[in-house]
């Protein structure tokens, strides 16, 4: 059972840098809930991806993040 009550930015932070790659490889071009350092829902948006997570885990922290495709990881450089 997962209580993840507060969200601790730092930790996130330090998990998404650490797996930024494979988010990217995995998810590019979706948007991702994670809870605890795990992937827990996936989807087209945001909201869609919080709220699968949300239906899954009501009580707790969720973090929602849109992993960016390869093509917008240049365009950032």
């Amino acid at each position: 059972m997962v209580t993840q009550t507060e969200l601790n930015l730092e930790e996130m932070d330090e998990w998404y840098t650490a797996h930024f790659s494979e988010l990217v490889n995995k998810y590019a071009g979706k948007a991702i809930a994670v809870v605890a350092g795990q992937v827990v829902s996936i989807a087209d948006t945001e909201q869609e991806a919080e709220h699968l997570a949300r239906e899954k885990y009501p009580d707790v922290i969720v973090l929602v993040l849109a992993i960016p495709t390869e093509e917008e990881l240049v365009c950032l450089l």
